[in-house]
């Protein structure tokens, strides 16, 4: 096979169930021109022999001593990659045929400089549980939703405010990835957010506004949990601390999430220090005085239990 244009990624960890999905999702792309490496990350569940029983020369399986998590297995698989663009698959999630075709078509029209190209996305199940829907039903969510006011081009301010992109949807360039220093292996949560921030200062990136891709949610999830999500979330307001000074609707809304997990931690003082500097981003704001006056509430009614509101 000559050198592709486009190199996949795959981390997969113990998916022995599901990752055969994923790859043949990746294979029936009628964009056929690309490698795809699955980076095994020390699976003990057979992930590597359900790999090895899918014929096909562009299928290339890297396996790993040890477990070292997803962004250091993403991170493998970056520098492993042959083709100049990099595009990221998760092992239990789909793609429809014609995502890479739709992104690559953008990525390489004629005057085309963007860094990097995502798409939209269907969320299959709820991350908060089924209380939207009836009970043994399947709900779909279409993401980034119609309430994203940008969503293509420099996104470094609305990707300062909220994710936009996740990781599966994500194509970028090998040497832009390379540059940035590709995923974070101390985060835990939110790593595709702290990534794109990073590649989103280096240029444009470009959306495809239709759903080709199904993720689907496993009932651990941390995607569903803000509690233990809550430290990625503090931990990347203070690493884009200066970018966020620059962008105080950002700021004030991280500010306010951060608040609102504080608050479900039962850290109450955390949290008002939270909501003070949102309203010290954008002081006009009633929705940030009004959760500091809940607070107020709060502290001064200790024995009432917070709670689970954003």
């Amino acid at each position: 096979m000559t050198t592709p244009p486009v190199t996949v990624v795959i981390p997969a960890y113990n998916r022995a169930g599901s990752i055969a999905l994923a790859i043949e999702s990746v294979l029936r792309q009628s964009w056929g021109e690309f490698e795809l490496l699955v980076v095994d990350d020390g699976s003990t569940d057979g992930t590597q022999a359900v790999v090895r029983g899918i014929a096909d020369p562009r299928l290339r399986l890297i396996e790993t001593p040890r477990n070292m998590g997803a962004s250091a297995a993403r991170n493998l698989g970056i520098e492993e990659a042959r083709g100049d663009w990099v595009a990221f698959q998760d092992s239990d999630d789909e793609w429809l045929p014609l995502k890479l075709e739709k992104q690559m078509a953008r990525l390489l029209a004629p005057g085309a400089d963007h860094v990097a190209a995502y798409c939209g996305m269907m969320i299959l199940g709820e991350p908060h549980g089924s209380e939207t829907g009836a009970a043994g039903r399947l709900v779909a969510r279409y993401y980034p939703g119609p309430e994203e006011r940008v969503v293509e081009g420099d996104l470094l301010a609305a990707l300062l405010r909220s994710s936009l992109i996740s990781t599966q949807t994500l194509v970028a360039r090998r040497d832009a990835l390379r540059e940035v220093g590709g995923f974070d292996p101390e985060i835990r949560a939110l790593i595709d957010w702290d990534c794109v921030i990073r590649l989103a200062g280096l240029g444009t990136i470009a959306f495809v506004d239709e759903p080709l891709v199904l993720q689907r949610f496993s009932a651990n999830s941390i995607t569903k949990d803000r509690l233990r999500k809550l430290p990625t979330q503090i931990r990347i307001a203070e690493k884009y601390g200066a970018l966020l000074e620059r962008h105080p609707e950002a700021m004030a809304r991280q500010q306010y999430v951060i608040a609102g997990g504080q608050r479900m931690a039962g850290n109450l003082p955390a949290a008002r220090a939270a909501i003070a500097k949102a309203r010290a981003a954008r002081p006009g704001d009633p929705r940030l005085w009004a959760m500091s006056a809940w607070l107020e509430l709060l502290r001064l009614a200790p024995g009432k239990r917070p709670s689970a509101g954003g």
